[in-house]
């Protein structure tokens, strides 16, 4: 059987792996199709779509959203970016880092006033203009300040904490609305991360409205009944099944490339909805 893996990050947003180290292990493991989803930004993806092609692998060039949907954050992956469109995402893209960067700047200031000096302007020389709190994170696990990303996250980069605060997001269905417009797929991220149950059939019908294409229902941290559930509504929505491990490399150990076991058929089908 072949597998796909739709859902992957590498150095141009917080990933540890280049494109083309991404793209050899993909290789490596035999996966016959693979993305690129960086978060908020594309600048990686037309080194990744050199190396995919020298290497015989099916690929598709996308970038993962963060939007905002009654409160909640929610990820959207625009899909089969190139070059005729990219100038429309990076626009886009441009407009949100530029209130993101507003945001690390406070965060980077309340932690060097409680003692935690650690520096935007570091941050960005070492890792780039696409900073989020996995960047701080990083920092401080290497200063000995916490064990894990997820020891920060749930506590001194907790949202509401005292010192991260969410820099204002663009709205979800308005984003999936941008995306079709600019010729993309628009593909919901590990849905459940974000949405319970009944706040997902609840939001379905809407994003659908707005152009929802596909949803991921094999996804990395997903139990074999949680996949089950998504695909059932997939089907019931009209929605394409998509799927990824969401690798992130050495910053998270725990989740390899084509952990989620999604089958080919998922590019397939991503890629026959664009062709219509």
């Amino acid at each position: 059987m072949k597998y796909c893996d739709l859902h992957n990050h590498t150095i141009y947003s917080d990933g540890s792996d280049t494109p083309y180290e991404l793209c050899m292990l993909a290789k490596q493991k035999e996966i016959s199709a693979l993305a690129i989803t960086d978060h908020n930004t594309i600048n990686g993806i037309f080194e990744f779509e050199k190396c995919a092609k020298e290497m015989g692998l099916d690929y598709i060039l996308g970038s993962e959203l963060t939007t905002q949907h009654s409160g909640s954050e929610v990820h959207i992956i625009a899909m089969f970016i190139n070059e005729n469109n990219a100038h429309c995402i990076a626009d886009f893209i441009e407009r949100v880092q530029k209130i993101k960067r507003e945001s690390n700047i406070n965060l980077a200031k309340k932690l060097t006033q409680d003692g935690y000096k650690i520096s935007l302007e570091d941050l960005e020389k070492r890792f780039g203009k696409n900073i989020n709190r996995a960047h701080f994170a990083t920092v401080m696990i290497e200063m000995g300040m916490v064990k894990s990303i997820e020891e920060a996250f749930n506590g001194i980069l907790k949202e509401g904490n005292g010192y991260y605060s969410v820099a204002k997001r663009p709205d979800t269905l308005k984003t999936i609305s941008d995306i079709v417009s600019w010729g993309c797929i628009p593909v919901l991220a590990h849905p459940l991360l974000n949405f319970t149950e009944n706040e997902l059939e609840e939001f379905l019908p809407l994003a659908k409205k707005a152009g929802l294409v596909g949803m991921e229902a094999y996804y990395s941290k997903f139990s074999e009944e949680q996949t089950e559930y998504l695909l059932k509504l997939a089907k019931k929505h009209s929605i394409i099944a998509s799927g990824g491990s969401d690798y992130h490399g050495s910053i998270k150990k725990t989740v390899g490339l084509g952990s989620a076991n999604a089958p080919y058929s998922c590019y397939e089908n991503l890629k026959n909805a664009l062709a219509k």
